[in-house]
């Protein structure tokens, strides 16, 4: 990895400590530490995050009020990354809404994009990677053959991380996670790692 590369932030989004989601947590934060990545996790069920948007969010959107202090922490997380990386389970096509919340009420208007004088959004994230590891119920040609897949693509990785700025960013799927197996996880881990391992300026934008 670059040495540029100091810290990753994994935030993982499972109600069930223990959970597939939890394990690959867990072995993708010892396979960085294992490179010398200081690593910090946000476990958004055990912090007790709170993904509904508030009166004050909206406010803020509108450009009035303050930012709300446990938004202004995980703002502060991510501003001392220089790696994201996202664990959690596929619900309904997408990301589980625990992990939706925490995007519409983080990456809010002024700090992840701003407007130029003609009102177009422009994404103000440093462009660093980002990997989504999403474990799912069903299998590969499933997921491509009713368009599953590209559903999170458009939705996530270009709605979400490309409308701030962030242009790499890549998904791995853990498919038909209902058996998994250690010998699995390993190789997900094998698989997923060397996308973080892309030498990328980190400048501020």
């Amino acid at each position: 990895m670059s040495n540029q590369v100091r810290k990753a932030l994994i935030v993982v989004t499972h109600p069930v400590p223990g959970s597939l989601s939890h394990v690959i947590t867990d072995r993708i934060s010892e396979e960085l530490v294992g490179r010398d990545i200081e690593v910090e996790i946000a476990d958004l069920h055990a912090e007790g995050f709170s993904p509904a948007m508030t009166a004050g969010d909206v406010m803020l959107y509108r450009g009035a009020g303050e930012l709300a202090p446990e938004i202004a922490r995980e703002q502060a997380r991510i501003d001392q990354a220089d790696i994201l990386v996202f664990v959690f389970p596929v619900y309904w096509w997408s990301v589980p809404s625990m992990l939706k919340g925490w995007f519409e009420r983080v990456f809010n208007g002024g700090w992840a994009y701003t407007l130029d004088e003609q009102g177009r959004v422009i994404g103000a994230m440093r462009d660093i990677p980002v990997l989504l590891v999403a474990t799912a119920a069903g299998n590969e040609n499933g997921y491509e053959r009713h368009g599953y897949a590209q559903a999170i693509q458009n939705q996530i990785v270009e709605g979400i991380f490309g409308y701030i700025g962030m242009k790499n960013t890549q998904v791995a799927y853990f498919y038909d996670a209902d058996n998994a197996t250690n010998e699995r996880i390993e190789q997900l881990i094998d698989a997923a790692t060397p996308l973080l391992e892309k030498e990328l300026p980190l400048s501020t934008v």
